[in-house]
């Protein structure tokens, strides 16, 4: 009986750590840092991701900018919360992005990767300050506001209004991004064993693609085109 019980012992010694969870949730995922600047010629803007928690290996994290007409914004994000188009397990099937683009209410403007800060020495004990630590991503982007009009301007509700001979354009648009899950198919950018490694944004919904998916605080209007044909934009 003794030697039975240290048997059983020994067994549930060994097994509890590969019954344990391997990493822990992603806890929280936003945008500490928004730099805008230079609309008159190209929308350039900084932006620092952090995201607390999840697998260390993912050293990488794939962005995409996405820009959208401010009166579709309820549609999209009701798009967003449709679990069936935003499941890694839907294989081969139409997803969030597939979807957006096909019924032109959004349209990729730009997508990068960056990989994860390296935190300093002094930082060991803080790695989920935001800007400083492990799990933070630093993307700078460059729009041409020529490019830009013609995306927005291709998006289905877009409307061009005429006063006096002249075209005006009284949309708002946003800029949306999105952060995929690197082992889903839209990390198309991500090295190849990141994308082979699991990966997963949240405790209650491990099966997500999305890690982030927000809209940027600003609306964006075009002025018309002036005899050269600039354009250049309003920001609020």
């Amino acid at each position: 009986m003794k030697y039975l019980l240290l048997s059983l012992l020994a067994v549930l010694w060994i097994s509890t750590p590969a019954l344990a969870q391997r990493d822990p949730p992603v806890f929280s995922s936003y945008l500490p840092s928004i730099t805008l600047f230079n609309e008159r010629a190209t929308l350039d803007f900084d932006l620092l991701f952090c995201k607390a928690g999840g697998p260390i290996e993912h050293t990488e994290h794939q962005m995409y900018v996405l820009g959208y007409l401010e009166k579709d914004e309820a549609r999209i994000l009701e798009l967003a919360a449709d679990k069936k188009l935003t499941s890694k397990k839907q294989e081969g099937a139409k997803l969030l992005l597939d979807v957006l683009e096909e019924e032109k209410l959004a349209a990729i403007l730009d997508t990068k990767v960056a990989m994860r800060e390296v935190m300093k020495p002094d930082e060991e004990q803080q790695p989920r300050k935001p800007g400083q630590g492990g799990h933070s991503y630093k993307y700078s982007f460059n729009v041409n506001n020529g490019s830009l009009f013609k995306t927005i301007g291709g998006l289905k509700n877009f409307k061009v209004e005429m006063e006096s001979g002249r075209r005006y354009y009284n949309d708002k648009f946003k800029l949306l991004i999105f952060v995929p899950v690197n082992d889903c198919k839209y990390a198309t950018k991500v090295p190849k064993e990141l994308r082979d490694m699991y990966d997963f944004a949240h405790f209650y919904d491990s099966d997500t693609i999305l890690l982030y998916f927000k809209p940027l605080p600003y609306r964006f209007q075009f002025k018309p085109p002036d005899e050269q044909g600039a354009v250049e934009l309003y920001v609020d």
